[in-house]
């Protein structure tokens, strides 16, 4: 009996000793240096432990896997980059992998105006995601309508501004991200939208014609009202940057035998609007549809210097066009 309470009590003192360690452990700082460890998507917790260890970042790796079973956050670990500073013990290390604070965030611009696979390449520059998977997702069906939207594809509603995503962010969710931009800063100008009987995909098609055709801010109201008079007219749009849009060219001249290439894109060839939009347009762009002032105009052409010269007849549009372009 005596040996057995003797037994128990060594048991006891080495449960209890261990406990102190495993809690000592858990509150103490990590110490080293500050460290940048990106954690992939899909690795188990024992990957990102033997990561940790390698980088000695973790000196205990069956302590830090213990408490992360105990916590039950073994399957919830967020991918990405994260900043680990030394003063972190190793609870907050887990709190941090759990529920994703510490990820670094890269700050990336979308300028106004450019199409899908030119987002995509600027999201590939930064390392933040697969280009040819952003890519097929902006052309999936499926992926369009689980987001409430449609639409053929999503040109035209990713939002550009600026976003800080994570290394390793899902394709999914950075889509998600840009339509929900796109969809707050609509929500702006549907009313008006509504009045003069446009759909949202009907502006959003007019404004990333606007937004390819100026330069200019002010002009923006004035381009956007050419196209609706021309719409209510039932005139080709005539719009160069559509058919730059079907060539899959970044930009440049058309020659003439362009305007008869065939597609429902060539503004040219066929009435009312392409079947999408060619760009991501920005705000200004969607208000200037819009806001688009009452003005008598039908034709505008390039002074070269960045302004338009907007015309009523054809006439005088064709002497701009000498004046302008010919000279």
């Amino acid at each position: 009996m005596r040996y057995i309470k003797i037994t128990s009590l060594i048991l006891f003192l080495l449960a209890f000793n261990m406990t102190m360690v495993f809690l000592d452990y858990l509150n103490s700082p990590i110490g080293g240096k500050r460290e940048v460890v990106f954690i992939k998507a899909g690795l188990s917790f024992k990957d990102i432990i033997y990561i940790m260890e390698e980088r000695k970042i973790i000196t205990h790796p069956l302590f830090f896997l213990l408490w992360g079973k105990i916590k039950g956050v073994t399957k919830d670990i967020k991918s990405g980059e994260y900043l680990i500073e030394p003063q972190l013990t190793p609870r907050e290390l887990l709190e941090h992998l759990a529920t994703g604070r510490g990820i670094i965030l890269h700050k990336i611009t979308i300028p106004e105006g450019l199409t899908i696979r030119q987002i995509a390449d600027i999201l590939k520059k930064h390392n933040i995601l697969s280009k040819e998977r952003f890519i097929r997702l902006a052309y999936d069906q499926e992926f369009i309508k689980r987001l409430g939207m449609d639409v053929p594809n999503l040109e035209g509603y990713l939002f550009p501004t600026t976003y800080f995503f994570p290394k390793g962010a899902k394709e999914e969710e950075i889509i998600k991200e840009m339509v929900r931009q796109f969809r707050l800063v609509y929500k702006r100008y549907s009313s008006k939208a509504e009045k003069m009987g446009l759909s949202c995909h009907e502006v959003v098609t007019l404004a990333s014609m606007v937004e390819k055709e100026a330069i200019l801010s002010r002009e923006k109201p004035i381009i956007a009202s050419v196209f609706l008079n021309r719409l209510k007219l039932n005139m080709p749009l005539q719009c160069d940057p559509t058919v730059i849009y079907a060539l899959s060219r970044s930009g440049g001249r058309l020659k003439r035998s362009d305007l008869f290439y065939p597609s429902p894109y060539n503004t040219y060839l066929y009435r009312g609007l392409p079947p999408t939009p060619i760009c991501n347009p920005g705000e200004e762009a969607l208000a200037a549809v819009v806001n688009a002032p009452k003005t008598p105009f039908l034709y505008f052409v390039s002074e070269n210097n960045g302004r338009h010269y907007f015309s009523k007849t054809l006439a005088e549009h064709n002497a701009a066009v000498t004046r302008y372009q010919r000279n």
